[in-house]
């Protein structure tokens, strides 16, 4: 999460150098973008693992035999 919060620090950083995005300049705004990229890669980080997308197909206690 902190590197996402950086990456966004960044890109609000870089907005007068490109024509890809246009924000705006205040700091309010960096710290608002920073914390936007940061909570996308907490969201993603939540759905995808090391083996693909993390699905949950049913509670635990549905597939137990002793109940």
């Amino acid at each position: 999460m902190c590197l996402g919060f950086w990456i966004g620090l960044i890109l609000w950083a870089l907005n007068g150098y490109t024509g890809l995005f246009s924000f705006d300049n205040s700091l309010v705004t960096g710290v608002l973008l920073g914390c936007l990229s940061s909570g996308t890669s907490y969201v993603l980080a939540m759905v995808v693992d090391d083996s693909g997308l993390k699905l949950n197909l049913g509670d635990k206690h549905e597939t137990d035999s002793e109940n």
